[in-house]
């Protein structure tokens, strides 16, 4: 996948399919945008891409909110398993969201991206003052030569999937849902890096992952969870959190045991899966008490993954 970043002045290799939006945990609603740019990129011969921005500016995602399911790193990586042709994070300046909407379909929709067919979500916005919309894009899209499609909302349940909806389900551990509404397992993807090494000395060896301030995470605790790594995938428990009974230091570690693993990981590229939440990260009273409720939890886990 071609992946375009921090670059304005550019314009694709040739005309596109392209669906807009932030893309914030590429959920089961972004895919079927996905998909339908995929079908429309085949049938008429051309690039299949995404546009999107390369920060979430504060005026839309205060501060207090800047946490995000997925990191401009794994948005990219899931966009191109799905298969897009490419990607563009486009800068997200104030010379941009001074920009009128027809400039911005000038400019950006025609310019850069050489687009075809436009797909997008019934409530997506663009331009200065978010003045922009799916309506106006239909409207001017027969002028500029290029087709929009406007698509309606995936629901779960009754209610609409959004990124919104899955970050509440998040915070709130509730796994399951969220990997429903998310088409696949949330994970955090990272480089696997040294830790204390407890985990060699209580015979169950771990792999440590220390995701940015940025991500938003669920609750702290012990998963079930499923690493891929190397091209291949391992069954383990993860603890996320701060692991108090050996630590003193606030920083928010995802920590992996894997079932049958015996090898050398550190430096290694790694996604942790979260696929069960099986409780709440504890202080213990000593690090053998620590190890007596490892265990247990590597037995429950297996019992889940039928090992």
């Amino acid at each position: 996948m071609q992946y375009i970043h921090g670059v304005k002045d550019f314009a694709l290799k040739k005309p596109s399919a392209v669906t807009l939006g932030k893309f914030d945990g590429v959920h089961r609603g972004h895919q079927k945008l996905v998909s339908l740019v995929k079908e429309k990129a085949v049938q008429q011969g051309l690039m299949s891409a995404a546009f999107t921005f390369d920060r979430i500016p504060l005026s839309i995602c205060p501060q207090k909110n800047q946490h995000f399911i997925t990191t401009n790193s794994e948005r990219r990586v899931i966009l191109e398993r799905l298969g897009l042709d490419a990607e563009v994070e486009y800068p997200f300046t104030e010379e941009l969201m001074q920009t009128e909407p027809e400039d911005f379909i000038r400019e950006i929709i025609i310019g850069c991206l050489r687009a075809k067919v436009v797909v997008v979500g019934t409530d997506y916005r663009f331009g200065k003052n978010r003045m922009g919309d799916a309506a106006m894009l239909e409207e001017k899209g027969p002028e500029y030569g290029f087709e929009t499609l406007v698509v309606e909302k995936e629901k779960f349940q009754e209610r609409e999937i959004s990124s919104t909806y899955v970050r509440e389900e998040l915070r709130l551990g509730h796994m399951e849902t969220a990997n429903v509404l998310l088409g696949r397992p949330y994970s955090v993807q990272g480089i696997v890096c040294h830790g204390n090494k407890l985990g060699r000395q209580l015979s169950m060896p771990t792999l440590n992952i220390y995701p940015p301030d940025s991500k938003l995470l669920p609750p702290k605790g012990v998963y079930a969870s499923v690493t891929l790594m190397e091209g291949k995938k391992y069954y383990g428990v993860t603890n996320l959190g701060t692991k108090p009974t050996v630590s003193d230091s606030p920083s928010i570690s995802v920590e992996t045991h894997l079932f049958d693993y015996s090898g050398d990981a550190y430096g290694n590229q790694a996604e942790v899966q979260l696929l069960h939440f099986l409780r709440q990260e504890m202080r213990f009273n000593d690090v053998s008490a620590l190890q007596k409720q490892m265990e247990s939890d590597v037995t429950f886990a297996k019992s889940m993954f039928l090992l």
